[in-house]
Protein backbone atom coordinates (compact mmCIF):
# COMPACT_ATOMS: atom_id res chain seq x y z
CA UNK A 1 0.00 0.00 0.00
CA UNK A 2 1.32 3.42 -1.29
CA UNK A 3 2.59 5.54 1.87
CA UNK A 4 0.28 8.97 1.88
CA UNK A 5 2.71 11.06 3.93
CA UNK A 6 4.91 11.26 0.30
CA UNK A 7 2.49 12.22 -2.13
CA UNK A 8 3.50 13.20 -5.59
CA UNK A 9 2.65 15.99 -7.14
CA UNK A 10 0.73 16.33 -10.93
CA UNK A 11 3.87 17.71 -12.17
CA UNK A 12 6.25 15.24 -10.84
CA UNK A 13 4.20 12.76 -12.60
CA UNK A 14 3.85 14.90 -15.69
CA UNK A 15 8.15 15.22 -15.42
CA UNK A 16 8.62 11.27 -14.74
CA UNK A 17 6.79 10.51 -18.04
CA UNK A 18 8.68 13.08 -19.78
CA UNK A 19 12.35 12.31 -17.67
CA UNK A 20 12.22 8.57 -17.72
CA UNK A 21 9.85 7.30 -20.89
CA UNK A 22 11.95 8.23 -23.59
CA UNK A 23 15.44 7.18 -22.24
CA UNK A 24 14.91 3.68 -21.97
CA UNK A 25 14.61 3.55 -25.65
CA UNK A 26 17.31 5.13 -27.36
CA UNK A 27 20.20 2.07 -27.25
CA UNK A 28 18.96 -1.12 -28.64
CA UNK A 29 15.00 -0.34 -29.13
CA UNK A 30 15.65 1.13 -32.57
CA UNK A 31 17.67 -1.74 -33.65
CA UNK A 32 15.55 -4.29 -32.48
CA UNK A 33 12.46 -3.12 -34.14
CA UNK A 34 14.22 -2.09 -37.52
CA UNK A 35 14.93 -5.83 -37.93
CA UNK A 36 11.35 -6.46 -38.09
CA UNK A 37 9.52 -3.80 -39.25
CA UNK A 38 12.21 -2.15 -41.27
CA UNK A 39 11.33 1.49 -42.55
CA UNK A 40 8.22 1.07 -40.95
CA UNK A 41 9.54 0.96 -37.30
CA UNK A 42 8.25 4.22 -36.18
CA UNK A 43 4.94 2.98 -37.25
CA UNK A 44 5.46 -0.50 -35.14
CA UNK A 45 7.02 2.29 -31.97
CA UNK A 46 3.34 4.07 -32.62
CA UNK A 47 1.34 0.60 -32.67
CA UNK A 48 3.34 -0.17 -29.04
CA UNK A 49 2.10 3.42 -27.53
CA UNK A 50 -1.27 3.90 -28.87
CA UNK A 51 -1.56 0.34 -26.88
CA UNK A 52 0.09 1.55 -23.57
CA UNK A 53 -1.70 4.38 -23.96
CA UNK A 54 -4.46 2.53 -23.72
CA UNK A 55 -3.53 1.58 -20.29
CA UNK A 56 -2.93 4.38 -19.15
CA UNK A 57 -6.30 5.48 -20.02
CA UNK A 58 -7.84 2.80 -17.76
CA UNK A 59 -5.40 3.72 -14.81
CA UNK A 60 -6.98 7.24 -15.17
CA UNK A 61 -10.39 5.97 -15.20
CA UNK A 62 -9.52 3.96 -12.40
CA UNK A 63 -8.37 7.05 -10.08
CA UNK A 64 -11.58 8.83 -11.36
CA UNK A 65 -13.78 6.08 -10.53
CA UNK A 66 -12.32 5.57 -7.19
CA UNK A 67 -10.99 8.61 -5.59
CA UNK A 68 -8.00 8.73 -3.29
CA UNK A 69 -8.10 5.14 -2.84
CA UNK A 70 -4.69 2.86 -3.59
CA UNK A 71 -4.74 0.02 -5.78
CA UNK A 72 -4.86 -2.31 -2.98
CA UNK A 73 -7.83 -0.60 -1.44
CA UNK A 74 -9.86 -0.53 -4.65
CA UNK A 75 -8.75 -4.81 -4.70
CA UNK A 76 -9.49 -5.48 -1.27
CA UNK A 77 -12.42 -3.63 -1.00
CA UNK A 78 -14.40 -5.52 -3.91
CA UNK A 79 -12.73 -8.77 -3.61
CA UNK A 80 -11.27 -9.34 -0.33
CA UNK A 81 -7.62 -9.14 0.91
CA UNK A 82 -6.24 -12.46 -0.79
CA UNK A 83 -7.10 -12.20 -4.19
CA UNK A 84 -5.35 -7.72 -3.81
CA UNK A 85 -2.65 -10.02 -2.39
CA UNK A 86 -2.26 -12.63 -5.40
CA UNK A 87 -2.62 -9.39 -7.90
CA UNK A 88 0.26 -7.96 -6.16
CA UNK A 89 2.55 -11.22 -6.25
CA UNK A 90 1.79 -11.27 -10.06
CA UNK A 91 2.70 -7.29 -10.26
CA UNK A 92 5.76 -8.35 -8.29
CA UNK A 93 6.65 -10.88 -11.27
CA UNK A 94 5.70 -8.44 -13.89
CA UNK A 95 8.26 -5.27 -12.44
CA UNK A 96 11.30 -7.91 -11.96
CA UNK A 97 10.58 -9.07 -15.78
CA UNK A 98 10.31 -5.38 -16.99
CA UNK A 99 13.51 -4.08 -15.02
CA UNK A 100 15.62 -7.31 -15.72
CA UNK A 101 15.75 -6.70 -19.54
CA UNK A 102 16.87 -3.11 -19.37
CA UNK A 103 19.41 -3.47 -16.28
CA UNK A 104 21.21 -5.78 -18.73
CA UNK A 105 21.23 -3.70 -21.85
CA UNK A 106 22.05 -0.95 -19.77
CA UNK A 107 25.58 -2.85 -18.76
CA UNK A 108 26.01 -4.22 -22.13
CA UNK A 109 25.78 -0.57 -23.25
CA UNK A 110 27.84 1.06 -20.64
CA UNK A 111 30.36 -1.30 -21.46
CA UNK A 112 31.10 -1.44 -25.15
CA UNK A 113 30.06 2.23 -26.12
CA UNK A 114 31.60 3.85 -23.32
CA UNK A 115 35.37 2.27 -22.60
CA UNK A 116 37.80 1.16 -25.02
CA UNK A 117 38.67 -1.87 -23.14
CA UNK A 118 36.56 -4.11 -21.29
CA UNK A 119 35.92 -2.81 -17.95
CA UNK A 120 35.87 -4.94 -14.98
CA UNK A 121 32.58 -6.74 -13.80
CA UNK A 122 31.76 -4.84 -10.43
CA UNK A 123 32.05 -1.62 -12.40
CA UNK A 124 28.49 -1.50 -12.83
CA UNK A 125 27.02 -2.99 -9.52
CA UNK A 126 27.38 0.65 -7.54
CA UNK A 127 23.61 1.20 -9.23
CA UNK A 128 21.80 -1.27 -6.81
CA UNK A 129 23.21 0.21 -4.19
CA UNK A 130 21.38 3.71 -5.51
CA UNK A 131 18.57 1.31 -6.71
CA UNK A 132 17.86 0.15 -3.20
CA UNK A 133 18.45 3.28 -1.33
CA UNK A 134 15.33 4.55 -4.05
CA UNK A 135 13.20 1.52 -3.07
CA UNK A 136 13.55 2.24 0.56
CA UNK A 137 12.60 6.02 0.15
CA UNK A 138 9.16 5.59 -1.69
CA UNK A 139 7.60 6.88 -4.54
CA UNK A 140 8.20 10.44 -3.37
CA UNK A 141 11.92 10.72 -4.42
CA UNK A 142 11.07 9.76 -8.20
CA UNK A 143 9.34 12.61 -8.14
CA UNK A 144 11.89 14.80 -6.61
CA UNK A 145 14.56 13.31 -8.83
CA UNK A 146 11.75 14.08 -11.98
CA UNK A 147 12.33 17.48 -10.97
CA UNK A 148 15.98 17.87 -11.94
CA UNK A 149 16.72 14.78 -14.76
CA UNK A 150 13.42 16.28 -16.94
CA UNK A 151 15.77 19.30 -18.02
CA UNK A 152 18.64 17.04 -18.33
CA UNK A 153 16.61 14.80 -20.75
CA UNK A 154 14.88 17.65 -22.64
CA UNK A 155 18.51 19.38 -23.42
CA UNK A 156 20.06 15.54 -23.91
CA UNK A 157 17.77 14.93 -26.77
CA UNK A 158 17.79 18.29 -28.23
CA UNK A 159 21.49 17.95 -28.29
CA UNK A 160 21.07 14.48 -29.70
CA UNK A 161 18.57 15.59 -32.53
CA UNK A 162 20.70 18.54 -34.06
CA UNK A 163 23.70 16.51 -33.85
CA UNK A 164 21.95 13.45 -35.79
CA UNK A 165 19.11 15.23 -38.39
CA UNK A 166 21.44 16.79 -40.54
CA UNK A 167 22.70 13.27 -41.09
CA UNK A 168 19.30 11.71 -42.29
CA UNK A 169 17.38 10.82 -45.40
CA UNK A 170 14.38 10.47 -44.87
CA UNK A 171 13.43 8.93 -48.52
CA UNK A 172 14.30 5.88 -46.57
CA UNK A 173 11.12 5.87 -45.22
CA UNK A 174 9.22 5.36 -47.95
CA UNK A 175 7.04 3.71 -49.04
CA UNK A 176 5.26 3.78 -45.58
CA UNK A 177 4.02 -0.24 -45.97
CA UNK A 178 7.17 -2.16 -47.61
CA UNK A 179 6.58 -4.53 -45.13
CA UNK A 180 3.29 -6.81 -44.47
CA UNK A 181 1.24 -4.97 -41.67
CA UNK A 182 1.58 -8.22 -39.44
CA UNK A 183 5.51 -7.26 -39.63
CA UNK A 184 4.39 -4.17 -37.89
CA UNK A 185 2.06 -5.70 -35.21
CA UNK A 186 4.80 -8.12 -34.33
CA UNK A 187 7.38 -5.42 -34.16
CA UNK A 188 5.03 -3.94 -31.42
CA UNK A 189 4.52 -7.29 -29.92
CA UNK A 190 7.69 -8.31 -29.56
CA UNK A 191 9.14 -4.78 -28.19
CA UNK A 192 6.13 -4.70 -25.26
CA UNK A 193 8.77 -4.93 -22.75
CA UNK A 194 9.94 -1.45 -23.49
CA UNK A 195 6.59 0.13 -23.96
CA UNK A 196 4.49 -0.58 -20.78
CA UNK A 197 5.12 2.55 -19.09
CA UNK A 198 1.60 3.35 -18.66
CA UNK A 199 0.96 0.28 -15.48
CA UNK A 200 3.24 2.87 -13.51
CA UNK A 201 0.66 5.29 -13.20
CA UNK A 202 -2.06 2.10 -12.23
CA UNK A 203 0.20 1.71 -9.08
CA UNK A 204 0.16 5.42 -8.44
CA UNK A 205 -3.92 6.30 -7.11
CA UNK A 206 -3.45 7.34 -3.96
CA UNK A 207 -0.08 8.40 -4.11
CA UNK A 208 -0.91 11.99 -5.80
CA UNK A 209 -2.82 15.41 -5.12
CA UNK A 210 -5.24 15.60 -7.55
CA UNK A 211 -5.71 19.16 -9.02
CA UNK A 212 -7.84 20.42 -11.98
CA UNK A 213 -7.52 18.73 -15.18
CA UNK A 214 -4.84 16.44 -13.81
CA UNK A 215 -5.71 13.55 -16.41
CA UNK A 216 -5.06 15.19 -19.64
CA UNK A 217 -1.96 17.05 -17.94
CA UNK A 218 -0.46 13.58 -17.07
CA UNK A 219 -1.93 12.00 -20.56
CA UNK A 220 -0.20 14.97 -22.53
CA UNK A 221 2.88 14.73 -21.01
CA UNK A 222 2.64 10.48 -22.02
CA UNK A 223 2.37 11.45 -25.54
CA UNK A 224 4.60 13.96 -25.55
CA UNK A 225 7.35 11.26 -24.76
CA UNK A 226 6.26 8.85 -26.63
CA UNK A 227 6.63 10.95 -30.35
CA UNK A 228 9.55 11.87 -29.14
CA UNK A 229 10.51 8.42 -29.10
CA UNK A 230 8.83 8.04 -32.70
CA UNK A 231 11.11 10.55 -34.10
CA UNK A 232 13.85 9.33 -32.75
CA UNK A 233 13.39 6.12 -34.16
CA UNK A 234 12.32 7.52 -37.61
CA UNK A 235 15.56 9.71 -37.71
CA UNK A 236 17.72 6.65 -37.13
CA UNK A 237 16.70 4.97 -39.16
CA UNK A 238 16.55 7.56 -41.92
CA UNK A 239 20.40 7.29 -41.37
CA UNK A 240 21.01 4.19 -41.49
CA UNK A 241 18.28 2.82 -44.14
CA UNK A 242 18.39 -0.94 -44.42
CA UNK A 243 21.84 -1.77 -42.32
CA UNK A 244 19.63 -0.05 -39.32
CA UNK A 245 19.62 -3.28 -38.03
CA UNK A 246 23.20 -3.77 -37.55
CA UNK A 247 23.77 -0.78 -35.23
CA UNK A 248 23.56 -2.54 -32.14
CA UNK A 249 23.07 0.86 -30.02
CA UNK A 250 21.13 3.77 -31.67
CA UNK A 251 21.85 6.46 -29.87
CA UNK A 252 25.60 6.63 -30.65
CA UNK A 253 25.33 5.24 -33.95
CA UNK A 254 22.95 8.12 -34.85
CA UNK A 255 25.51 11.11 -33.61
CA UNK A 256 29.06 9.64 -34.73
CA UNK A 257 28.23 11.38 -38.57
CA UNK A 258 27.98 14.61 -37.45
CA UNK A 259 30.20 17.29 -38.76
CA UNK A 260 29.96 18.99 -35.57
CA UNK A 261 31.10 16.23 -33.40
CA UNK A 262 33.89 15.37 -35.32
CA UNK A 263 35.22 19.01 -35.16
CA UNK A 264 34.25 19.78 -31.74
CA UNK A 265 35.97 16.32 -30.45
CA UNK A 266 33.18 14.11 -30.34
CA UNK A 267 30.37 16.66 -28.57
CA UNK A 268 28.08 13.89 -29.04
CA UNK A 269 28.83 11.77 -25.92
CA UNK A 270 27.96 15.26 -23.50
CA UNK A 271 24.06 13.93 -25.17
CA UNK A 272 25.27 10.30 -24.31
CA UNK A 273 26.41 11.16 -20.64
CA UNK A 274 23.28 13.27 -19.84
CA UNK A 275 20.86 10.48 -20.93
CA UNK A 276 22.97 8.18 -18.60
CA UNK A 277 22.10 10.32 -16.22
CA UNK A 278 18.35 9.88 -16.30
CA UNK A 279 18.53 6.44 -17.82
CA UNK A 280 20.00 5.35 -14.36
CA UNK A 281 16.55 6.48 -12.82
CA UNK A 282 14.31 5.51 -15.15
CA UNK A 283 15.44 1.77 -14.77
CA UNK A 284 15.07 1.73 -11.29
CA UNK A 285 11.54 2.59 -11.41
CA UNK A 286 10.12 -0.99 -11.99
CA UNK A 287 12.47 -2.00 -9.46
CA UNK A 288 10.68 0.15 -6.85
CA UNK A 289 7.36 -0.96 -8.02
CA UNK A 290 8.65 -4.57 -7.87
CA UNK A 291 9.57 -4.19 -3.50
CA UNK A 292 6.64 -2.22 -3.24
CA UNK A 293 4.53 -5.17 -4.70
CA UNK A 294 6.37 -7.44 -3.03
CA UNK A 295 5.53 -5.56 0.34
CA UNK A 296 2.28 -5.21 -0.27
CA UNK A 297 1.60 -8.99 -0.86
CA UNK A 298 3.50 -10.30 1.44
CA UNK A 299 2.63 -8.00 3.88
CA UNK A 300 6.37 -6.92 5.37
CA UNK A 301 5.92 -3.60 7.50
CA UNK A 302 8.67 -1.84 5.85
CA UNK A 303 10.49 -2.17 2.47
CA UNK A 304 13.54 -3.62 3.91
CA UNK A 305 13.14 -6.61 3.26
CA UNK A 306 11.43 -6.27 -0.52
CA UNK A 307 14.18 -4.23 -1.39
CA UNK A 308 17.30 -6.30 -0.37
CA UNK A 309 15.52 -9.27 -1.63
CA UNK A 310 14.59 -7.29 -5.34
CA UNK A 311 18.10 -5.55 -5.91
CA UNK A 312 19.87 -8.54 -4.57
CA UNK A 313 18.26 -10.92 -7.04
CA UNK A 314 18.76 -8.73 -10.64
CA UNK A 315 22.30 -8.20 -9.45
CA UNK A 316 22.85 -11.82 -9.28
CA UNK A 317 20.32 -12.13 -12.33
CA UNK A 318 23.09 -9.42 -14.23
CA UNK A 319 25.78 -11.49 -13.17
CA UNK A 320 24.79 -14.45 -14.55
CA UNK A 321 23.42 -13.31 -17.68
CA UNK A 322 25.70 -10.16 -18.31
CA UNK A 323 27.27 -11.84 -21.58
CA UNK A 324 24.31 -13.16 -22.73
CA UNK A 325 22.09 -10.21 -23.50
CA UNK A 326 21.18 -11.41 -26.89
CA UNK A 327 19.59 -14.50 -25.72
CA UNK A 328 17.35 -12.56 -22.79
CA UNK A 329 16.68 -10.48 -25.50
CA UNK A 330 15.36 -13.27 -27.68
CA UNK A 331 14.18 -15.13 -24.68
CA UNK A 332 11.75 -11.57 -24.06
CA UNK A 333 10.86 -11.17 -27.40
CA UNK A 334 9.48 -14.84 -27.90
CA UNK A 335 8.74 -15.52 -24.75
CA UNK A 336 8.03 -12.84 -22.44
CA UNK A 337 6.02 -10.76 -23.98
CA UNK A 338 3.17 -12.82 -23.70
CA UNK A 339 2.96 -12.33 -20.00
CA UNK A 340 3.53 -8.38 -20.34
CA UNK A 341 1.13 -8.20 -22.40
CA UNK A 342 -1.30 -10.25 -20.88
CA UNK A 343 -0.96 -8.16 -17.32
CA UNK A 344 -0.34 -4.69 -18.65
CA UNK A 345 -3.36 -4.91 -20.90
CA UNK A 346 -5.18 -7.50 -19.84
CA UNK A 347 -5.21 -6.95 -15.93
CA UNK A 348 -5.74 -3.45 -16.40
CA UNK A 349 -8.68 -3.96 -18.55
CA UNK A 350 -10.21 -6.63 -15.97
CA UNK A 351 -9.51 -3.51 -13.18
CA UNK A 352 -11.45 -1.55 -15.05
CA UNK A 353 -15.06 -4.02 -14.14
CA UNK A 354 -13.91 -3.61 -9.79
CA UNK A 355 -17.33 -1.80 -8.71
CA UNK A 356 -16.97 1.24 -6.78
CA UNK A 357 -17.58 0.38 -3.18
CA UNK A 358 -18.75 3.55 -0.28
CA UNK A 359 -17.23 3.40 2.73
CA UNK A 360 -20.04 1.95 4.45
CA UNK A 361 -19.93 -0.76 1.70
CA UNK A 362 -16.50 -1.81 2.77
CA UNK A 363 -17.02 -1.30 6.86
CA UNK A 364 -19.75 -3.66 6.45
CA UNK A 365 -17.53 -6.08 4.70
Amino acid sequence: MNDRKNFLKIRQICFMFIAFLPVTKFAVFPCFISEIAGEGLWIAALIGFIVDFGVLSVALYLSKKHGDKTLFEIVSGAFGDIPAKILFAIFAIFFFLKASLPILEQKVYIERTLYEVMPKPFIFYPLFIVSFYACLKGLKIFGRIADITVGVTVTAYIAAMFLSVTSADFSNLLPLFKKPVYNLVNAAFRSILWHSDGIYFLMMPGSFKKEKHYAKKIAFSYLGAALSVVFFVAVFYAIYGPVSPSQTFALPSMMVFSVNATNAGRFDFIAVFLFLFSQIFAIIIPLYFCADSLKTAFGFKSRLVPSVVVNAALALLSFFLGNRFQAALDMSAEYLSYFILIVSVGGSLLLTLVPKRSENEIAEG
